[in-house]
């Protein structure tokens, strides 16, 4: 399936304009997300949209997921809502109140009464969608859906890049980042460190016992476990950090511009909604609990001299009893 090339609509110059300020964040080294938000800024300027979102197909091809919040727990299977009809069957769809549209799912916390989603289509087939919403009834017209699908034929190269780069540096049980990404962005954080001065922290993770938990309860309620672990953590992290999924069921959590004392508390609020988290598998409660080990950024340190600290203050958390937090 080639991308469409619908006719260029009146304000081609105001789309071009504001494509080649995608293609300057870009330059400038803006991450994905970014990228994906700046489209959907784009986009909801244009059309004069309440809210406007870029949703992405997972690894699978099963799910879409918010692009430009990669975080958020909001997705839909493929056929499943309007933006799962739209990457299905390939085409835009422009719903004049979605208490008449039987494809619409509503969302907790939304308010939308009307919506155009259109799709974002490569050489392989829809990868995605764009949904520009509104809380009234009729807020777009079809003069905005063909704005809208040339702005996302037009922008479609960037989104996909930014797409391929998350896939590639994800972990696909956890949706964590994975070692990869780690090993790309940490030495650009250490050298930031290094040239402004700017505090840098990392802080390694843990769960405890889980060999047992795999043992006792099945390797399924071990991936259970560690994609709960994985949702909690990456609801508690800043935009500017990172969870990684560094092995097994190791995390680690990239904290940028944070000091040794901000880390611990940062590690301990992790470790405390661990511990309170309600995990059941199969009508039994799962135990869950993590050791952290803290380390910051000193002059003089490469990554993995800040890495090996790490692990160094973890492995005396686990000596220590583990459920615990322990600084370099």
């Amino acid at each position: 399936m080639q991308p469409p090339e619908p006719p260029s609509p009146a304000n081609e110059p105001r789309v071009r304009a504001l494509l080649f300020e995608v293609a300057r964040r870009l330059n400038a080294g803006a991450t994905w997300t970014d990228v994906l938000r700046q489209v959907a800024e784009q986009a909801r300027a244009l059309v004069g949209a309440d809210g406007c979102d870029v949703m992405l197909l997972d690894v699978q091809r099963q799910q879409l997921r918010g692009g430009a919040a990669p975080d958020t727990d909001v997705a839909f299977r493929v056929g499943e809502g309007v933006a799962g009809w739209v990457v299905e069957h390939g085409a835009a769809a422009l719903v004049a109140d979605t208490e008449e549209d039987p494809r619409f799912k509503a969302v907790p916390g939304q308010d939308i009464r009307s919506l155009v989603c259109v799709p974002l289509i490569t050489r392989d087939g829809a990868v995605g969608t764009l949904t520009a919403s509104a809380s009234r009834v009729d807020a777009f017209t079809a003069e905005h859906q063909e704005l809208l699908v040339y702005l996302c034929a037009a922008a479609i190269r960037d989104v996909e890049n930014a797409r391929l780069y998350r896939l590639s540096t994800t972990d696909v049980l956890t949706h964590a980042r994975n070692r990869q990404y780690l090993f790309q962005r940490l030495p650009e954080e250490v050298e930031r460190a290094r040239r402004y001065g700017a505090p840098l922290s990392v802080v390694l993770l843990d769960v405890d016992h889980f060999k047992d938990l795999n043992a006792q309860h099945g390797h399924l309620a071990g991936d259970f476990a560690l994609k709960e672990f994985a949702r909690l953590a990456l609801c508690q992290v800043r935009e500017v950090d990172a969870l990684v999924r560094y092995g097994g069921e190791e995390f680690l959590v990239l904290l940028p511009h944070t000091d040794g004392a901000g880390a611990v508390r940062a590690a301990e609020r992790l470790r405390a909604a661990v511990e309170k988290l309600p995990l059941r598998w199969n009508d039994q409660q799962l135990p869950l609990t993590v050791s952290a080990g803290v380390a910051t950024w000193r002059p003089g340190d490469t990554d993995g001299a800040l890495l090996g600290r790490a692990d160094k203050a973890l492995a005396r958390a686990w000596a220590a009893g583990r459920n615990r937090v322990v600084a370099a």
